[in-house]
């Protein structure tokens, strides 16, 4: 559980960073006390005695005193230490529960016995009595007052009189709303607050007490908080922590709301009592593993901070990644401090907002990521740690949450494991024009390959489990370093993507969107295809190579060769459409476009096709015009086939869209000089 004892370290040393101020830490819940959400506050006086109440703002999220059971609770009765909903702490509310009471009797053949007997009673006297315990053991002023007041009974009456809860007519509590209701004018702001389906029952109320304290809302009293924390910790018994080795007091029920204040998925779960989760081995869960409540709490508390802080969101899936020091021979305690550095160069990685910042550098995106990498390198130091951490919560954020991954490294580490992947899998990436500069040659962004991989169902699928899994798959292959292939499958996928100008594309869409569409699949794939060949699990190496960004004009690997020829009969096309078009853009595919996805699978027997066939009129044409470059061009790519690579029609690999991608840019690259010379030359002339 070593990721347990990192966020049980961060939450230690956030608490006492003086580099933080009190602000950062508000969410920080303390021991025992968890983020709840309000929706009536109360204020009292330090006599116990009403004074006002109001609906608060929607959403309002408080750090509240919880019990272990309370923490987690559903559908079953378990109420919070001071603030809790009306069914809790109005007395005159009435609610009832059934109670189960379990004594021991003498039978008649003077054995005993066991009875169980069913009562009813206040769910009130739940609340009361667990706040009684606590008042006798407490001077605070505040909760004393709070004692005192729900006591008298009258809360229900109060929030009625001040109209904080609505009525009908009768009298009955107004549990529904509308324009036809004709006794009321607006529609009452708590029922606004409590959202569909409201239940005034579950309107839960923090209290706030004037004393002469500065502070008068309990739920920000660091005394207040501190009373619970030590009352309540005292209830607990003590066992060995697996966590830090030492007798400590434990909880056997762990936190939830990890995610977001109504996540009910949990990380750590021993509830099943009647199944095979423990039994058969121990007769309680705390004999498999005994966590204590102290590092439970903490260490979930720091991860719910983080997660709030820095996280990276994926629906319910969520990536922290924060940087910690570790003690040596120097340093008598561990010490930890998150970063959000790390965390902001890690998203660029994953999201398309801060590539597109560097897009005035064109060609050099890749070097300017780096150097962001590096200049937040140089924010640590050397006995730091970086922690990185994947949870992947459930829908709709009940049952169990699961850690899919967690890795350790020191800085010099992490950030080369950075580097690996934009140097193994940069490739050109298409993205919108900014100042004449579409293209950056930088790793495809994680959602840029989701868009690729995954069909169109997947991608629209609400559940987002398609692309959860793709982000756990392509997590290790970014963190893990050179040594962590990407799985073949996702640049196969990638590639048969690439192949079909037209994947997962609407017609409603235009041929711009299609067009785009396409030549994005084709980047992701170049860039996979490129980092799988320098990653490759041969053991002798002899499938690894590198590719250089720019075309290699000596390659003559019959799938790269391919590759060129088809951008080469995709130009010469394009360019006689051109010309005819009175030197405006084609609007419709070329037959290079069209025959893509068929001439990947049968190079030879297409391409024969397609240059003696289908590009003969556009051939002619510009011989007509004396533009007969074509030719040479496809001449020398000709001549670069060894023995019979040529008439070989056999599938092409990924190879195949390097060349392909490759020479396109090179045939922009040089119509782009041909531009800037001749405005040069009309410049000079002027």
């Amino acid at each position: 559980m070593s990721w347990m004892q990192k966020l049980y370290q961060t939450y230690n040393e956030v608490e006492k960073s003086a580099d933080l101020l009190d602000l950062d830490k508000e969410t920080l819940a303390p021991l025992w006390h968890s983020p709840q959400t309000a929706h009536i506050k109360i204020v009292l006086s330090g006599d116990g005695d009403f004074i006002s109440a109001e609906v608060l703002p929607d959403k309002t999220i408080v750090m509240l005193p919880v019990t272990e059971d309370s923490e987690g609770r559903t559908s079953g009765l378990a109420p919070h230490a001071l603030a809790d909903s009306l069914q809790y702490i109005a007395k005159d509310l009435a609610l009832t529960y059934t109670a189960e009471i379990v004594r021991e009797v003498e039978g008649k053949n003077g054995k005993k016995k066991i009875v169980k007997e069913k009562k009813e009673d206040l769910i009130f006297n739940l609340y009361s009595e667990q706040l009684d315990k606590w008042c006798a053991y407490t001077s605070n002023s505040k909760v004393l007052a709070i004692q005192k007041y729900v006591h008298k009974g009258t809360v229900l009456a109060d929030l009625i009189k001040e109209k904080v809860v609505p009525i009908d007519s009768g009298g009955k509590l107004l549990e529904s709303w509308s324009k036809k209701d004709g006794d009321i004018q607006d529609k009452p702001k708590l029922l606004d607050v409590l959202g569909q389906n409201p239940e005034i029952r579950k309107a839960l109320v923090i209290w706030s007490v004037q004393t002469h304290d500065l502070v008068s809302e309990t739920w920000k009293d660091k005394e207040v908080q501190q009373s619970w924390s030590e009352y309540y910790q005292d209830t607990l018994i003590s066992r060995f922590c697996s966590v830090t080795g030492k007798e400590q007091k434990i909880r056997e029920s762990h936190p939830a709301k990890l995610t977001y204040s109504g996540d009910k998925a949990k990380l750590i779960s021993s509830n099943d009592k009647t199944g095979f989760t423990y039994l058969g081995r121990f007769e309680e869960a705390n004999q498999a593993v005994a966590i204590s409540a102290e590092v439970s709490h903490k260490a979930h508390a720091a991860l719910r901070w983080l997660i709030e802080r820095q996280g990276i969101r994926n629906d319910n899936q969520v990536t922290v990644v924060w940087a910690t020091r570790f003690a040596n021979a120097d340093e008598d305690k561990v010490l930890s401090l998150p970063y959000r550095a790390e965390t902001d160069i890690y998203a660029a990685l994953f999201a398309e907002d801060n590539i597109n910042e560097a897009a005035d550098f064109g060609f050099d995106a890749a070097k300017i990521m780096k150097k962001r990498l590096h200049g937040y390198r140089a924010k640590l130091k050397a006995n730091q740690q970086i922690s990185l951490l994947v949870l992947d919560g459930t829908s709709p954020g009940k049952g169990r949450a699961a850690l899919t991954y967690y890795q350790e490294c020191l800085p010099d580490d992490y950030f080369a494991n950075l580097d690996a992947w934009i140097d193994d899998f940069s490739w050109y990436q298409r993205y919108k024009p900014k100042e004449g500069k579409p293209w950056l040659f930088v790793a495809p962004s994680i959602e840029r390959i989701a868009d690729t991989i995954l069909s169109k169902s997947e991608l629209e699928d609400k559940s987002k489990k398609a692309k959860k899994q793709l982000y756990a798959r392509l997590l290790p292959v970014i963190a893990g370093g050179k040594n962590v292939p990407i799985p073949y499958d996702l640049v196969q996928k990638s590639f048969q993507t690439a192949c079909n100008p037209y994947a997962n594309h609407r017609p409603e869409d235009g041929e711009k969107i299609r067009e785009a569409n396409w030549q994005r699949n084709i980047g992701v794939a170049c860039a996979l295809y490129k980092g799988w060949r320098a990653r490759h699990h041969d053991l002798d190496l002899s499938e690894r190579r590198t590719y250089s960004m720019s075309l290699e004009k000596t390659n003559q690997a019959r799938d790269y060769l391919y590759g060129r020829l088809l951008a080469q009969a995709e130009n010469l096309e394009w360019y006689a459409l051109y010309l005819q078009n009175g030197k405006k853009v084609p609007t419709r595919a070329t037959n290079a476009e069209r025959y893509f996805q068929q001439f990947a699978q049968r190079p030879y027997s297409t391409w024969l096709n397609i240059e003696s066939v289908k590009l003969v009129p556009y051939k002619n044409y510009l011989t007509n015009l004396g533009k007969d470059f074509y030719k040479q061009d496809i001449g020398e790519i000709m001549d670069l086939f060894e023995n019979d690579d040529f008439m070989c029609d056999d599938k092409l690999s990924g190879e195949f869209l390097l060349g392909y991608h490759c020479q396109k840019m090179e045939i922009d690259r040089q119509i782009a000089a041909r531009r800037a010379a001749k405005q040069k030359k009309t410049e000079t002339a002027e």
